[in-house]
């Protein structure tokens, strides 16, 4: 796992975000900002958010022949696949078709990736020793990690902020950033709000006995909720320290794409929207659906 994850980083490191992504980020999101002009109301989960993730997506991937509506559906296809634990057959099949479409994308690109070397997984894995499975399965991972989380946090803060207009005024005002709405939105409504784990031996904790080969869930959503760490943790502030705050894990498995992440929502997608569309305004309901990854449905807003 250390060994694939350092093969990954030169795609996914700070410094590359900055030198490479960040730039591209912008190009793209100022393209469906512009497409947006014309409109007098838009669904900022489907017109905003997925766009925005999914160019961001598959440049990190190199897979640029997958359409932005294309890379939404393979992500959503394997985490419904994830979360298939009660084995429906027609969820099965339409994760298997998902990572068939991710796999062809890969055969369409690998060697462009090969003969024009970039910044993309693609790219950086393939001059590595990394068998091509392990990069199949590595690619996938972040398509799976890096679509529907980036999506639904852009769409949520940008839903927190306008359900809390002092905050949002706050930032206009430079009293807070668009970083702590981010990482507080996050903190409030994990994005991955649950992950499986399984026993590897028997074990006893907090009184409870474990037994090897049992399946747990690690809850970050209640984490980060815990009320002896956040003070009124139902509660969205955007001033918090959110420092102690698990959304992006911890430990070895860290999210690797925290770092573009965060330019991508709070560097870009966020301030972007706001400059914008400085009248937005929420104009509807807005429900949310998941636990394991848990997002706004839609976020319906008028813009001018």
């Amino acid at each position: 796992h250390m060994l694939e994850r350092r093969q990954c980083f030169p795609a996914l490191s700070p410094r590359t975000v900055r030198d490479v992504w960040k730039e591209q980020f912008e190009k793209d999101t100022r393209a469906v900002l512009d497409r947006l002009k014309s409109a007098r109301e838009c669904d900022l989960v489907k017109d905003y958010a997925l766009p925005v993730s999914a160019n961001a997506l598959r440049h990190i991937t190199g897979l640029i022949c997958l359409s932005t509506q294309e890379m939404d559906a393979v992500s959503q296809g394997m985490i419904d696949g994830v979360g298939n634990y009660a084995g429906d057959p027609e969820i099965e099949q339409r994760c298997h078709h998902a990572t068939a479409l991710i796999d062809q994308a890969i055969d369409t690109m690998t060697a462009e990736a090969q003969s024009q070397p970039n910044s993309s997984l693609l790219s950086v894995l393939g001059q590595t020793d990394q068998p091509m499975d392990s990069i199949r399965a590595n690619i996938k991972l972040a398509i799976s990690g890096g679509q529907n989380e980036p999506r639904d946090a852009i769409a949520g803060s940008a839903w927190a902020l306008l359900a809390h207009p002092q905050q949002l005024q706050a930032i206009w005002d430079g009293k807070n950033t668009w970083l702590q709405a981010f990482e507080e939105y996050a903190r409030w409504i994990s994005p991955i709000g649950m992950s499986p784990r399984r026993i590897t031996q028997n074990h006893v904790w907090n009184g409870m006995e474990l037994e090897a080969e049992q399946r747990l869930f690690f809850m970050f959503g209640s984490a980060n909720r815990d009320e002896d760490i956040f003070e009124q943790s139902d509660r969205f502030d955007i001033s918090r320290d959110t420092s102690k705050a698990i959304s992006f894990g911890a430990g070895p498995h860290f999210c690797a794409g925290a770092a573009a992440s965060r330019a991508l929502i709070a560097e870009i997608a966020l301030p972007l929207l706001f400059e914008t569309f400085p009248d937005i305004q929420l104009c509807g309901e807005v429900d949310f659906g998941g636990w394991a990854f848990r997002g706004p449905l839609s976020v319906p807003v008028t813009l001018n």
